[in-house]
């Protein structure tokens, strides 16, 4: 009988040791980590560089009439007296063609610029929603004991 009851009291002080190291054991931590969003690649169209054809001017006065007809007759090009030879003022005209086509390159260089920090903005906004939901969730899964604990630490 003393062996019975000595083994009710062994089996009666191993199940309470197991019941107590139970109720001490640490609660599951949750870890939660942020991780740099990655801002999308910017694609740029690529703008030529502007080469702008050289402009010869003839300035005619009274004086050097006569010397500057001679000089356009001897270069074989056609006479019209707008200041310029003729293929300088085709020059001009493919000028500015070629800025406008030069600017209008930098018009989609911007509209690049501009997609890509919209996106760049959208991304950190919506990773920025995802941590503070996580975060949320996570003070919601704490007991109420470790929820006031940090809410002192956070100074709330």
């Amino acid at each position: 009988m003393a062996n019975h009851s000595i083994a009710n009291v062994l089996g009666f002080l191993i199940v309470t040791s197991l019941l107590i190291s139970g109720c001490t054991s640490m609660p599951q931590k949750i870890e939660v980590s942020a991780k740099p969003v990655e801002k999308p690649k910017l694609v740029l169209p690529s703008a030529d560089e502007l080469n702008l054809r050289e402009i010869e001017w003839h300035i005619i006065t009274p004086e050097n009439w006569e010397e500057q007809l001679a000089k356009l007759k001897s270069s074989g090009r056609s006479i019209a007296f707008f200041a310029i030879t003729d293929k300088g003022y085709q020059d001009l005209g493919l000028n500015f063609s070629d800025l406008r086509a030069y600017v209008q390159q930098q018009d989609a260089i911007i509209a690049a610029y501009q997609g890509y920090y919209k996106a760049s903005e959208d991304a950190l906004d919506d990773a920025n929603g995802q941590i503070e939901s996580a975060k949320d969730q996570v003070e919601d899964q704490q007991p109420e004991d470790e929820r006031t604990l940090w809410e002192k630490i956070r100074g709330n």
